[in-house]
């Protein structure tokens, strides 16, 4: 069994750490940006241009401080969220949820395996079915294959739908995304969780595109439509490699588009 202190190790997180889980380092990025707004440390024109209101925020996360240290000049707001999601500190965030085992730190090869099984189980199940409509066909393949005719025809029935099932079984378990089945977990207990009156949450759930009880998530941090439109459509990672795979999903989680995917439903150990 776990210690108690291995339990919260793997069970607490962070807005930014819970956005990169369910939807990949450009949802992390937009918690960041959301932080930020709701600190008061940045602000957002109509025209969708962000400005740092303040030259010494305090305390802030890394990917905080990079934002913020990207705002010289004319900044608008997509370009702003995409430079985020690429830097080095999102990096940086990616691999701490990988020492935590909550993501896989490259994709498994396995699943490539996944679709030669498929293709392998239902040849069996289409030659059991040609040798017994054409039984001459597979006589003739007896003179390359001398104990192919010693096989009954039921073989090749029951190992396709073995090798059938197998597949699918494995790719269930190992659907080759980086978020691990504990990763998983915890996304999911904090989508049960998710409210209106924990803001930051809902970014990192649904995304500053999403929505959750019926509010839409910018909203909470008085972005408009127009804003809203200037997002990035998707995560801007290769494959939401957070999670998503982004994963994130949505990468993963409902309601947002900046997920990708990364990162997201969920993957085995």
């Amino acid at each position: 069994m776990r210690s108690a202190a291995e339990k919260v190790r793997v069970t607490t997180h962070t807005p930014e750490e819970l956005g990169c889980l369910a939807g990949g380092p450009g949802r992390a990025a937009e918690v960041a940006l959301a932080r930020l707004l709701q600190a008061g440390l940045v602000r957002i024109s109509r025209d969708g241009v962000v400005t740092a209101v303040h030259q010494n925020p305090g305390r802030v996360t890394p990917l905080e401080a990079h934002v913020l240290q990207g705002l010289r000049g004319r900044r608008y707001l997509d370009e702003v969220l995409r430079d985020a999601a690429v830097s080095a500190e999102a990096e940086g965030l990616r691999s701490h949820l990988a020492g935590r085992g909550l993501l896989r730190r490259r994709r498994s090869l396995r699943p490539r395996l996944y679709p030669w099984l498929f293709t392998l189980g239902i040849g069996l199940v289409l030659f059991g079915f040609v040798d017994l409509v054409f039984p001459d066909i597979t006589e003739s393949l007896a003179d390359f294959v001398p104990r192919l005719a010693e096989i009954p025809r039921w073989v090749f029935f029951a190992a396709g739908v073995l090798v059938i099932v197998w597949a699918s079984v494995l790719g269930a378990r190992d659907p080759g995304r980086l978020r691990t089945r504990t990763g998983y977990r915890l996304v999911n207990r904090a989508e049960r969780r998710v409210s209106p009156q924990d803001p930051l949450g809902a970014v990192a759930l649904r995304g500053l595109r999403g929505k959750i009880g019926g509010l839409a998530v910018a909203g909470m941090f008085g972005l408009t439509p127009v804003m809203v439109g200037m997002l990035p459509a998707r995560d801007t990672s290769s494959g939401s490699s957070c999670g998503s795979g982004c994963s994130s999903g949505s990468g993963c989680s409902s309601g947002g588009d900046s997920g990708g995917g990364g990162c997201g439903g969920g993957g085995g150990d």
